[in-house]
């Protein structure tokens, strides 16, 4: 049979073997068409290893397909063969179609296959009360896709390949942990710092008023001392001068005794006022440590 002839069936079954020549195993299907070439029902599209058709008209197996015209629904016009590869396609690839039918025999080859990924090979057709066979060899080039857009049928959506790894999610939401009591650090003592620093006793503020009454006697004193001391003599360095003496300094400065007075007065009143800030220390240090509370 020739490409786009057609034939008429003896009647009975039929069966349709698909196989292609210098190509992969095809994987064949069946679909059952109106009389507008439209699917009615997704039970009439028909695949290796599911259920016979809606009226049980067609059954499909691994490489081929057979029909009981005397059983296909009256809302059927036509009853599509087809095969498909997948990605691998048909291009330089001859598919054979052998239709049995009561003893008959009819072969319909398909070539000249570029980019077609899904072809149709025969179809049986209602035609005036009887069933004919047509050989179709066309196909598509997007497969199933392509078929199903023709006939009307809608294939449920492809899920896109994730671009990316994403952490999974609890359905529900776990109880957590409960998170550990932190206990507060103690205070951190200063470098060089001790737990006897830290206290003061009864021993420790008397030994510091002591201290520091010393301190202040003692630079009060000198003090004192310093400037009441007899105007008697005029000290030039360690000796007393008389009333005609020249005083000679280190740096052979000399003075006289009126002049060398005037200079011990002024270095007694600078001494004075240097002294007297070390004896105010020494007592804030003895009435501190009268004050200081024990720890």
């Amino acid at each position: 049979m020739a490409k786009g002839g057609n034939c008429v069936l003896p009647g009975g079954r039929v069966e349709v073997r698909v196989g292609v020549v210098d190509g992969p195993v095809p994987r064949v299907l069946a679909v059952g068409l109106d009389d507008n070439g439209r699917l009615r029902d997704g039970r009439d599209l028909v695949v290796p290893g599911a259920d016979r058709s809606a009226d049980g008209a067609v059954e499909v197996t691994e490489g081929s397909v057979r029909i009981d015209p005397a059983l296909v629904d009256a809302g059927i016009a036509r009853v599509v063969v087809a095969a498909a590869t997948g990605r691998q396609g048909f291009a330089g690839t001859e598919v054979r179609s052998v239709v049995h039918g009561d003893g008959a025999e009819f072969i319909a080859v398909s070539s000249g296959f570029t980019a077609e990924t899904l072809v149709r090979t025969v179809e049986l057709y209602r035609h005036q009360g009887r069933w004919k066979l047509r050989h179709l060899g066309d196909g598509y080039a997007d497969g199933i896709t392509g078929l199903a857009r023709d006939i009307g049928l809608e294939l449920p959506p492809q899920a896109e390949p994730p671009t990316r790894a994403e952490p999974s999610r609890p359905t529900r939401a776990e109880p957590s942990a409960p998170r550990p009591q932190i206990e507060p650090m103690p205070p951190v003592r200063a470098a060089g710092s001790s737990a006897a620093a830290e206290r003061s006793t009864p021993a420790m503020r008397v030994m510091g008023f002591v201290i520091g009454i010393a301190i202040m006697l003692f630079f009060g004193g000198i003090a004192f001392m310093s400037m009441n001391e007899d105007d008697a003599g005029v000290r030039c360095g360690t000796e007393t001068m008389k009333a005609d003496d020249i005083c000679v300094t280190n740096n052979s400065a000399r003075h006289t005794r009126d002049e060398q007075e005037d200079i011990n007065e002024r270095g007694d009143l600078l001494g004075f006022l240097c002294l007297v800030p070390l004896a105010l220390v020494g007592g804030v240090i003895a009435v501190g440590s009268l004050m200081k509370d024990p720890d």
